[in-house]
């Protein structure tokens, strides 16, 4: 019995070269959520924006954040201005809780990432965060696109 794959496999190589080159949007993903899952969206710049998902913090306790950077791919820029944004839904709105803006080297780390947080009220209630990350390669244009992540269930009063 022979069976002929070419055809289908030319197909399936087309329609996963354009779903990789579709940004990344938090609605879009069907992973399991993680606390520390890094998420990104390339840019057309040579860049990629980087955040992860909002979650408890391992160092202060009671207190959901998140973190945001960038990786460089290719180009001569050197620094970037990272926004993040830690929101929580309220209603059918999103409701922004901290803003962390820092200009960095490209990479991650503790010292190369903006950095939003919240300091929960109580850990009964249930709220729904995500986080919203923009940057900026200092010296050159983007494009005004923002990597938003999944939203992420957690027992953390407002």
């Amino acid at each position: 019995m022979k069976f002929r794959i070419g055809g289908a496999s030319a197909a399936l190589a087309v329609l996963l070269a354009a779903a990789s080159s579709m940004p990344a949007h938090a609605d879009a993903h069907r992973e399991p959520a993680s606390s520390y899952r890094a998420v990104s969206a390339q840019s057309a710049h040579g860049f990629l924006t980087k955040g992860d998902y909002a979650h408890f913090s391992h160092t202060v306790r009671n207190t959901v954040n998140a973190h945001g950077w960038w990786k460089k791919i290719d180009g001569p820029a050197t620094h970037a201005k990272v926004t993040i944004w830690l929101q929580v839904k309220s209603g059918s709105r999103w409701k922004t809780l901290d803003k962390g803006v820092k200009t960095v080297l490209p990479g991650g780390g503790s010292n190369k990432r903006a950095v939003a947080n919240w300091k929960c009220t109580n850990l009964i209630m249930k709220n729904h965060f995500r986080t919203v990350v923009d940057v900026d390669i200092v010296g050159y244009p983007d494009s005004p696109e923002k990597l938003v992540t999944q939203t992420q269930t957690l027992y953390c009063g407002i």
